[in-house]
């Protein structure tokens, strides 16, 4: 069985080109995009949908970038640095929350959200490595930070369910 990562690396080598490429992110930053929309409408504790709601938000901008890049091939005139601040903030007030409000369902949604950011990272990362362009290098690595950044919050939300759960 291969790793993720593994996989990640033979998808990529097997494209045929940047618009290949692009077209393939596009249809990923979609299925995310409606993956956390769905999980949002789910949510009834406050945190997680504000979570998937902000996540949703966030395939929408890389959507965007990449759209642009294929019907103008123009990288977008944006920052490559990706911002240190989270517009949510992962904290829960443990005070606030009930025994049973947070179950063993959420975790397993945070799992698969986390393995879809880690791939997109991958993804990106790989492109990053395999364009000669210093541009679009410079935009896929800005767009694998921007997965990794999106992880670790998510990883913090499990990381507070799993202490929680613990705890009671």
């Amino acid at each position: 069985m291969k790793s993720a990562y593994k996989e990640t690396i033979e998808e990529v080598r097997n494209l045929k080109g940047i618009e290949e490429a692009i077209a393939l992110a596009i249809d990923r930053e979609k299925e995310a995009r409606e993956f956390y929309l769905q999980q949002a409408g789910l949510m009834e504790n406050p945190k997680f949908k504000e979570l998937y709601e902000e996540l949703a938000a966030e395939e929408m901008k890389h959507l965007g970038y990449l759209e642009n890049y294929r019907d103008k091939k123009e990288l977008p005139e944006i920052s490559t640095e990706v911002p240190s601040g989270q517009s949510f903030s992962p904290e829960f007030d443990a005070s606030r929350t009930k025994v049973g409000e947070i179950t063993l369902g959420d975790a397993g949604i945070l799992l698969a959200a986390m393995r879809h950011e880690r791939k997109s990272e991958d993804f990106y990362s790989e492109m990053a490595k395999r364009v000669e362009d210093e541009t679009q290098k410079k935009f896929f690595e800005m767009l694998s930070r921007y997965e990794r950044g999106h992880y670790e919050v998510i990883d913090s939300y499990l990381e507070y369910i799993t202490q929680f759960r613990m705890q009671t």
